[in-house]
């Protein structure tokens, strides 16, 4: 798919096609895996398995922004604000927990490897990331550097959206595995 945009001039009759059969099959998809997942903690409820009070959580929340997304609809500027509070904060957190691995990461090169290069250029990257991100340097004067270092603060914000595109990827694969029948529930 990516290499059709690359080849726009080429792939164009085809593109507008193929893009919207790759919107149907991974909505296909994305369905399914919501159903799959629902319906595994319906049957957590019901068991009452151990932690069944998280998916009485998971599926009451699931089910109130669905009516909530049908009944004011997904282009109300007030739903779209009430979730955007609720996965602003948890981009926020996924970060955090990226950042305390990554760390955790490099105290591990730093003992394996020792000081090198590479190891260095790491560990200077992240205190630079994060003394600018702390807002303590301020170039209001200089409009210039000010734009340098707003460049640089969303640079994390790349990464953030890449993990979320990961795992919205891993989610989708799931889903055609079930939808193909290569997984099966395990309980």
């Amino acid at each position: 798919m990516l290499a059709a945009f690359f080849f726009q001039p080429y792939t164009a009759p085809y593109l507008g096609l193929v893009l919207n059969w790759a919107i149907i099959v991974s909505s296909v998809a994305l369905l399914v895996a919501i159903a799959s997942l629902v319906v595994i903690h319906i049957r957590f409820i019901v068991k009452g398995r151990k932690g069944f009070l998280y998916s009485i959580v998971l599926v009451v929340a699931f089910l109130v922004t669905l009516g909530l997304g049908w009944y004011s609809g997904l282009d109300d500027p007030a739903y779209l604000a009430g979730i955007r509070a609720i996965l602003v904060p948890l981009e926020n957190a996924l970060m955090a927990l990226v950042a305390l691995v990554l760390m955790s990461a490099a105290v591990k090169i730093f003992r394996v490897r020792g000081w090198s290069i590479l190891t260095v250029s790491f560990g200077l990257s992240a205190l630079v990331f994060l003394f600018l991100n702390l807002g303590f340097l301020r170039f209001e004067g200089n409009p210039g550097m000010s734009q340098v270092v707003s460049m640089i603060q969303r640079l994390p914000i790349v990464g953030a959206r890449g993990l979320l595109i990961g795992v919205a990827l891993g989610a989708l694969l799931m889903a055609l595995r079930v939808l193909f029948g290569q997984e099966v529930e395990r309980e």
